[in-house]
């Protein structure tokens, strides 16, 4: 009977997992259709790499995409290593990957917060996804890990195939499983250009009417925005390679609610990107300061993009909390709440440095963080008469229970 009971659970879990990563696809799949892109497919290999990856982080304590030799659950020092190894045909493949964050759906919003990830998940010449995760023990400072490895059935195609060597030709090696392997170049820019024309000429993020979006962006390896720990939502534009040449910024501003520009800005593209990542068709505005809650902001681009002016205006609204939001500014704050209920506290950032990392809670209230200025509180369900208060540095904060 207990046999039963474990064989039981194991399927069950198995089932779920399942589940979440279905969930997870069409979650990702959504944002694609309404910025303009094709549907990521699923696929078992990438899937099988992807988990190993995740596996990997958890038991070695590390966030990066490489792994080293003789470490436990190692399956390859590269993204590229990794999927050969799953079986997938081709080493053409991206990695995105996070961590502690709880379940696909944050997963993927925290990694569209970063921009060079974001790319990635809006890579225009790719089309196959595989999710992958792992938990790890709670104490642990790393205890969850998601990880998504992105490749092209074409390509992957081109890899079964066999090519006689032309004279004159130009030919790709090491792009599959057998490295010597040589590939015209010309069909490989084929293939890649067949998957491009099937996505939109310009993919804009946050799209058009996007609701939902946290304002804010903390960091990315390689980072973006050095010497900031904190900064808001980037906004990007991609042009489509297959159907632009070139590309000439003119003007890229984000404006809030009432019309005001938020001069705070810092627009990066290919000319101006020390991380040398973005290519000559992509932008992107970062908010040097997190955007508020629960706020439709408005973003301008202009470029000419082949000789043509290219202009694009659209609109986006960052999250609103279900919860009840205090915008806290002062370092000493004394609010009024109501026993068993739960806030939002928005600590606003002094500096660009300033986040929390810590807390001092006291009365038996419950805190969580859902980001590094932001945190979730419970109250007891009955009124306290001893002191109920919230310590995070110099920032004091005394609540009222009534």
């Amino acid at each position: 009977m207990l046999r039963f009971f474990i064989l039981l659970l194991s399927l069950l879990l198995v089932s779920l997992e399942a589940d979440n990563k279905k969930d997870g696809l069409a979650y990702l799949n959504t944002i694609r259709e309404h910025a303009g892109l094709i549907k990521f497919k699923p696929n078992k290999a990438l899937e099988k790499a992807a988990t190993a990856h995740a596996k990997y982080l958890i038991r070695n304590q590390t966030k990066s995409h490489y792994e080293k030799k003789g470490r436990s659950s190692f399956t390859g020092t590269t993204p590229s290593k990794r999927v050969l190894k799953a079986g997938y045909p081709t080493a053409f493949v991206m990695e995105n990957l996070s961590t502690n964050t709880k379940g696909y759906q944050r997963s993927i919003e925290s990694i569209f917060s970063a921009i060079y990830h974001r790319f990635a998940f809006f890579s225009f010449d790719k089309d196959e996804i595989g999710f992958g995760s792992a938990l790890g023990k709670k104490k642990r400072k790393i205890n969850r890990a998601y990880v998504y490895n992105i490749g092209s059935s074409a390509i992957a195609d081109l890899c079964s195939d066999s090519f006689s060597m032309t004279y004159g030709m130009y030919y790709v090696k090491d792009i599959c499983k057998q490295s010597s392997k040589m590939i015209p170049k010309s069909l490989i820019d084929e293939k890649k250009d067949q998957t491009r024309r099937k996505n939109g000429e310009i993919i804009l993020y946050p799209y058009a009417g996007q609701r939902g979006i946290w304002p804010a962006f903390y960091n990315e390896s390689p980072d973006p925005l050095p010497g900031y720990k904190v900064s808001g939502f980037p906004i990007s534009v991609q042009f489509n390679p297959v159907r632009y040449n070139t590309i000439e910024l003119k003007s890229f501003r984000l404006y809030d609610a009432s019309g005001k520009e938020i001069k705070e800005t810092k627009i990066l593209q290919q000319k101006n990107d020390q991380n040398h990542l973005f290519t000559k068709f992509e932008f992107a505005l970062m908010p040097l300061k997190r955007l508020e809650f629960d706020t439709t902001y408005t973003a301008h681009f202009e470029a000419v993009a082949d000789g043509r002016k290219v202009k694009r205006r659209w609109a986006f609204k960052t999250t609103k909390p279900e919860e009840t939001l205090f915008r806290i500014t002062k370092n000493k704050s004394k609010l009024n709440v109501k026993a068993g209920s739960t806030v939002v506290l928005y600590i606003v950032p002094n500096t660009k440095k300033d986040v929390m990392s810590t807390y001092i809670s006291r009365g038996g209230i419950k805190v969580s963080f859902l980001d590094q200025n932001t945190l979730k509180v419970t109250f007891p369900k009955k009124r306290s008469s001893g002191r109920v208060s919230l310590e995070m540095g110099k920032r004091k904060i005394f609540f009222d229970v009534e």
